[in-house]
């Protein structure tokens, strides 16, 4: 019987340790998890900052790309592209990010004819419906995926005549990577041979990809321009190719 005592007494000892043991390995395994939760979740963020980084420069190569034909699209009839800009008053940009120059307003919501050119934007839908913020029926802001403006502007074709070219200007503000990737991009299919890095730097379209990196900054005001419908090889765009 003594011995029988002492049994049950050694098994109920062996079965706390081992239970003990067993909340042990318990624990580790739960910190275990969470590590990995964690290493999971910080690498789940970067890969979707990263996808979103892909989707907003995809996003811009198909928006430039489709703002270009319906300009096209739309002064193909008159042989220019006189009215692509908003006015001589901003040098021959439309302010879109401001919405003055598309609206046809100034700051105050006044008509005014120094934006003249930017109501026959409107008029002719040059932009996807995505872009465009409206407000009790006026197009308030004109918005790139980065968050970015759009301007718009006309260009001579080499000196050869007036508004026989235009370009598209995109700001994308702190992204150098999609500085890179858009500076790099084959514009051809667009129509666009020419491309400006953040005014520093022209370049026939694509532009190298040391040259990409060497100008576009890491600070908040990338953009770049793109020139569409111009000679590459004239006289007047070669003196303008490399820094500026």
């Amino acid at each position: 019987m003594e011995n029988l005592k002492i049994k049950n007494i050694n098994c109920h000892a062996a079965l706390a340790m081992t239970k003990n043991a067993q909340s042990g390995r318990s624990m580790i395994e739960m910190l275990g998890v969470l590590a990995i939760i964690g290493v999971l979740s910080v690498g789940g963020i970067a890969g979707y900052s990263k996808a979103m980084m892909k989707y907003r420069i995809n996003k811009t190569i198909e928006q430039i790309t489709l703002i270009a034909g319906n300009i096209r699209a739309f002064w193909g009839p008159q042989k220019n592209y006189d009215g692509v800009r908003c006015s001589s008053n901003f040098h021959g940009t439309c302010e879109a990010s401001g919405c003055m120059g598309v609206s046809g307003v100034d700051a105050d919501g006044n008509s005014t004819s120094a934006y003249n050119g930017c109501p026959i934007v409107k008029k002719a839908k040059i932009f996807p419906d995505e872009m465009i913020t409206v407000t009790d029926g006026k197009i308030m802001s004109i918005t790139n995926p980065f968050g970015g403006g759009v301007w718009l502007g006309t260009r001579d074709k080499a000196k050869g005549g007036d508004n026989q070219a235009f370009y598209i200007n995109y700001t994308i503000g702190d992204n150098e990577e999609a500085c890179i990737e858009l500076a790099t991009h084959d514009w051809s299919n667009a129509g666009a041979s020419i491309i400006n890095i953040n005014d520093s730097y022209v370049s026939k379209t694509p532009a190298d990809l040391e040259i990409a990196t060497q100008y576009c900054s890491d600070g908040d005001d990338n953009d770049i321009w793109l020139y569409f419908d111009v000679d590459a090889n004239s006289t007047y765009w070669t003196a303008q190719l490399g820094e500026r």
